[in-house]
């Protein structure tokens, strides 16, 4: 099989400029770019969290792993998102049950709980300077269907036993700092790590037991050799037995229909200067990472200088304008009223990777080929996880041993107006949320 792509979306048109991630991120190691012709045991095509996890695993394993990226390690939604590390699905328990069975469901929600403990391990690990703290995620509903959804959320995971608590109105306040919502449920073994510099310890981390990375390298065409596979770009090839595709929401047509199965979609994000002492105190004082339950979710969060951080869906733009953030801005102030007078010199965006299921997907593409994309703003802690279990396929690793199933591809029908019915879909959510 060869497939030559005419068209290339340019990574380098998207910009880190106002990102917060970026000023404060720690500084990236300059890796080299392919060139020439390289061998390997496996490539793997893409250096966020997803793919910079498959390669630790198989690094660690005494694997030969070449990791090439467009640009560099984080560059894409693993340096844009907004770092709150999740242990949930979007789908409730009992829904994972009713999609996968009762019994692969069981190791499904085994896997999705401990995504978390999974990223903070692996920071404790190789010792990630990314400001870790695991100390709690909250899902705070909004309207009435939230507070059911909430009470039904926590009740399924406590059944389980997962680290979960509900939060009334006042206990809740009490933890965030907002009276905006009724009720709350706390994961407690959630947290926050500093996403940029997460995704860029990985990489050191990675590169430290001996998987190669190599940055600017631009995937052209994967095509079947002796060895396996070829892996080229303009400058080079590796080729290898085992191919990981790990490009998610960055996807370029490398690969039939692959790009076509997920709809890219932006979150935006503006951050404030470090907030005064007084004022930090009111904002998210215990809990310090939350979401809602919106449809058009509000999540918000403190950076380890007590930076207020909030993002929600953006426009299709990787560089969102003073306007774009105005929404936000008001958001911020609802949500904190002594916020009111702060400004927020930070705006970013990138781009998610949405499944119309709202669940990962785990592909074998071809034999030896495997990819990963589609976490549906849970991919901190999902990425991570994903890269864990591509590791464990690509070595050869039975279906029924993975904690996830491997699906068939198939791409979104009418896929290149995907714009035009998010962009409907985005407007009647946003008259919903505003009737809820």
């Amino acid at each position: 099989m060869s497939f030559n792509p005419p068209v290339f979306e340019d990574p380098a048109r998207d910009s880190f400029e106002t990102s917060l991630w970026h000023e404060t991120a720690i500084a990236v190691p300059r890796y080299p770019k392919l060139s020439g012709r390289q061998k390997a045991e496996v490539v793997v095509i893409g250096s966020g969290y997803t793919g910079l996890s498959a390669a630790i695993d198989l690094a660690a394993q005494g694997k030969d792993v070449v990791v090439l990226d467009a640009r560099e390690p984080g560059f894409g939604a693993s340096g844009r998102n907004g770092g709150q590390v999740i242990p949930a699905f979007k789908y409730d328990p009992d829904g994972i049950a009713k999609v996968y069975g009762e019994e692969l469901g069981e190791a499904v929600l085994d896997m999705v709980s401990k995504t978390a403990d999974v990223v903070f391990d692996l920071v404790r690990r190789f010792d990630i300077a990314c400001d870790p703290r695991q100390t709690g995620w909250i899902q705070a509903a909004y309207g009435s269907s939230g507070i059911d959804k909430v009470k039904s959320r926590h009740r399924q995971w406590q059944q389980r036993g997962a680290p979960v608590e509900l939060l009334e109105r006042d206990e809740l306040a009490r933890q965030t700092g907002t009276g905006l919502y009724p009720l709350g449920v706390l994961f407690r073994n959630g947290g926050t790590v500093q996403p940029l510099s997460y995704a860029r310890g990985m990489a050191i981390a990675a590169a430290s037991i001996g998987a190669r990375i190599l940055a600017y390298s631009l995937v052209r065409a994967i095509e079947p050799d002796a060895s396996g596979w070829r892996v080229s770009t303009a400058d080079g090839s590796v080729t290898a037995a085992r191919v990981i595709i790990a490009t998610n929401g960055y996807n370029t047509p490398i690969w039939p229909g692959l790009r076509e199965s997920v709809v890219p979609l932006y979150s935006m994000q503006i951050a404030s200067p470090p907030l005064p002492p007084e004022l930090s105190r009111q904002v998210l004082p215990v809990v310090e990472a939350m979401a809602d339950t919106r449809r058009l979710v509000w999540y918000f969060r403190k950076d380890r200088d007590h930076r207020f951080v909030i993002g929600s869906r953006g426009p299709f733009k990787a560089r969102p304008s003073e306007s774009d953030a105005r929404t936000l801005v008001e958001a911020a102030c609802k949500l904190f009223p002594a916020l009111r007078d702060t400004a927020f010199p930070y705006r970013w965006a990138g781009r998610v990777a949405m499944t119309t299921d709202q669940i990962p997907h785990l592909h074998q593409l071809a034999p030896g080929v495997f990819a990963a994309l589609g976490c549906n703003g849970r991919g901190v802690g999902m990425g991570t996880m994903m890269g864990k279990i591509l590791a464990a396929a690509s070595m050869g690793a039975e279906r029924q041993v993975l904690p996830y199933p491997v699906s068939e591809l198939h791409p979104i029908p009418f896929h290149a107006f995907h714009r035009v019915g998010v962009h409907a879909m985005i407007t009647c959510y946003r008259m919903l949320d505003q009737f809820s």
